[in-house]
């Protein structure tokens, strides 16, 4: 028996871990994984997924062999075999169709993979094909967009100061998704040493775990919580108490425009739209007040809305003008233990004028990615001929289901790299068994989503199935049957090894020889404040730019019954690691008496483009006027009800948040 100190890389809060080996004659057997006591971020905390690991590990839903369909049935088949079989039909595509119909498809099961991530990303910087996707267009994409537009670059990361004394949570729920651009591992501490320092409030239509430790909910219609933002941007700048007139001259653009916006979201209108009462908007204003600085932390619960771009805007706004940005007090952007953006004279800037999907010209391209809900129209329209799907389950993850599952099934090569014998790897062609994270050495896979500058190194814990292979491996090849050296010329494949991979992935040599030198994580005293404004790329911030205020102008919220995500505890958007939870609809007791739905019972939810069964759970933790639904579930696929063509003008991004819906009962009570 050992014992391996590694991280756990289900999630960005990447949680210190403990995990203990039985070495026997039939292998390696993981026995049981805890929370790291010694590790300075996590503190001994590691949720319930993160202790699943080792049964994860173990599960038969894993893959233990690649499978290359014939005559309609996958079958095993070696993996060097399959990874050919696949690079042969992808090189037999883009020689009869052009390399454009090749797409590739990112998932959040692969940005865990440093390795496979930089093998993917010279992929698409590579291949000169359109078709490149991620699953970030299905859930914070209006992150990009605004950064791309407020700040004219995409690789700003904020975090709350860990002093700060005013936090707002808005679609948020870190006790149980542990963040999303910014990581909360120990969330429960964290949350409760907020409290003590000063106040937390949780803008959310559900009365979440994070709302009831964090004392202040400020309950907003969904779609509107844009208006509660509004209101205190309105507040700071009417009552004069951010930054001075010389300062937001000095450091911003557009401020009369800015005034404009936000004027009609005085008290009463943002109270008779969000539904939230006089009294709680008006103390949130004085909170703002007395903090003078705050952190504004915005989550998939408001960002998948129909008004996310605007909630993006307004809480990058408010923070701007109160001089929250970069500060003290406020939040400050991580440079990355390994990118050390900081170092750079500029940020990079961002591309706006790439095109966008041929039936969605006037969506923008953000980070040479188009928006994945296009895919199968795509696929449909015959542009789009092979794909390769890296770590997503595309049938639980985009809107309308069907449409989704009969694309999938029409294409000619559908290539998926898995750990697992996912709803989507059913419909493949070809499905690479790849390593998961207990099978190879790995850093941070994303260093600048963590809330402290640091970073470490773990081993693999296991020595791998035979029967499964590295991802960056299989994507090497595949991309050398399209023509392209995904590593470079001079670099000889055969001879890496993960490690080496990794080497490449980073410009500091000496950084990653630091931390396989350490045991456990590696911290920085670097100074992480008054490091962004001089390297705008255009020196300033755009307070609002003239495509949003467009857009808001034009924006009507709904009124009808809407849906609403929720995360779980046990999963990690499909993939699930323990028993527990469920995929039933929440629903207020007095939507529910006035339906005649009772707890329990079967119902139909509809929407304009489909319709879903759940039983129905009563519960006031929800708001009046909503139904909250999981994503996540093959056998309640919420995205059954989300249209794939109603998407924002501009990013792509689905309602998966905000869809109008109506309930009916399917069974007696």
């Amino acid at each position: 028996m050992t014992v391996v100190r590694s991280f756990c890389r289900i999630c960005i809060a990447n949680c210190g871990i403990l995990a203990e080996v039985e070495h026997g004659p039939d292998g390696d057997r993981v026995v049981k994984i805890s929370g790291d006591p010694d590790h300075p971020i996590s503190q001994g905390y590691v949720c319930p997924k993160g202790r699943a690991l080792a049964d994860a590990h173990h599960s038969p839903h894993r893959l233990t062999s690649s499978l290359v369909r014939r005559e309609g049935t996958l079958m095993t088949t070696p993996a060097h075999d399959a990874i050919s079989a696949a690079a042969e039909a992808l090189a037999a595509t883009a020689a009869q169709h052009g390399v454009q119909s090749v797409g590739f498809f990112m998932g959040s099961g692969a940005f865990i993979d440093p390795a496979g991530v930089y093998a993917f990303a010279r992929l698409k910087a590579g291949l000169g094909t359109p078709q490149i996707y991620s699953t970030a267009s299905v859930d914070s994409v209006a992150k990009t967009y605004v950064s791309a537009v407020m700040a004219g670059s995409t690789a700003l990361v904020p975090h709350p100061d860990e002093l700060g004394t005013l936090m707002l949570l808005v679609g948020s729920n870190p006790l149980v998704s542990h963040g999303q651009s910014t990581g909360f591992a120990n969330p429960v501490q964290r949350i409760r040493d907020a409290v003590a320092r000063g106040e937390v409030y949780v803008i959310d239509p559900r009365f979440t775990e994070t709302a009831r430790l964090a004392g202040n909910h400020v309950p907003a219609r969904p779609g509107t919580d844009h208006a509660v933002l509004g209101f205190l941007v309105h507040d700071v700048l009417k009552g004069g108490y951010g930054l001075d007139a010389a300062t937001l001259a000095a450091t911003t653009v557009n401020l009369t425009a800015l005034r404009a916006a936000v004027a009609p979201f005085d008290l009463h209108t943002t109270s008779e739209l969000t539904g939230v009462a006089h009294e709680q908007l008006t103390a949130l204003a004085a909170s703002v007040r007395r903090a003078g600085r705050l952190a504004v932390i915005t989550g998939t619960g408001a960002s998948m809305s129909p008004a996310g771009n605007f909630l993006e805007w307004f809480a990058w706004a408010l923070m701007i003008v109160t001089g929250s940005f970069d500060k003290p007090g406020g939040m400050w952007f991580n440079p990355g233990y390994r990118t050390r953006i900081d170092r750079r004279e500029r940020l990079p800037r961002v591309r706006l004028d790439q095109p966008g999907p041929t039936a969605h010209p006037d969506i923008l391209r953000l980070n040479g990615e188009w928006p994945a809900s296009v895919i199968p129209e795509e696929i449909e329209s015959g542009r789009l001929q092979a794909l390769v799907i890296f770590g997503a389950n595309a049938v639980t993850c985009l809107p309308d289901t069907p449409r989704v599952t009969a694309a999938l099934q029409a294409l000619p090569t559908l290539v998926v790299l898995e750990v697992d014998r996912t709803e989507t790897a059913e419909l493949a062609t070809h499905v690479i068994a790849c390593h998961d994270q207990l099978e190879r050495p790995d850093v941070l896979p994303l260093d600048m989503f963590a809330n402290r500058v640091y970073d470490q190194y773990t081993p693999a814990v296991v020595h791998a199935h035979p029967g499964r292979v590295a991802s960056w491996m299989a994507l090497e090849q595949m991309g050398a049957a399209l023509g392209l050296h995904v590593f470079g010329t001079g670099i000889d494949p055969a001879t890496m090894d993960a490690d080496a991979v990794l080497d490449l992935t980073t410009r500091d040599p000496e950084a990653l020889r630091v931390l396989r030198a350490a045991d456990g994580p590696v911290l920085t005293d670097d100074a992480h404040y008054d490091w962004v404004q001089s390297r705008l790329p255009d020196g300033v911030w755009d307070l609002a730019p003239a495509a949003l205020v467009e857009q808001l102008r034009t924006y009507q919220p709904c009124t009808s019954m809407l849906l609403t995500p929720r995360r779980q505890l046990r999963h990690q958007n499909s993939q699930r690691y323990r028993d527990g939870d469920d995929s039933t609809a929440w629903l207020h007791p007095t939507d529910a008496a006035a339906l005649s739905i009772h707890d329990g019972q079967l119902v139909e939810l509809s929407s304009a483009v489909g319709t879903l069964s759940a039983r129905v759970r009563v519960t006031d933790a929800n708001m009046v006027g909503t139904v909250s639904v999981p994503h996540g579930w093959a056998h309640t696929n919420v995205n059954q009800l989300i249209s794939a063509t109603d998407l924002d003008q501009f990013t792509g991004m689905p309602q998966m948040s905000g869809t109008p819906v109506t309930l009916k009962v399917l069974e007696p009570s």
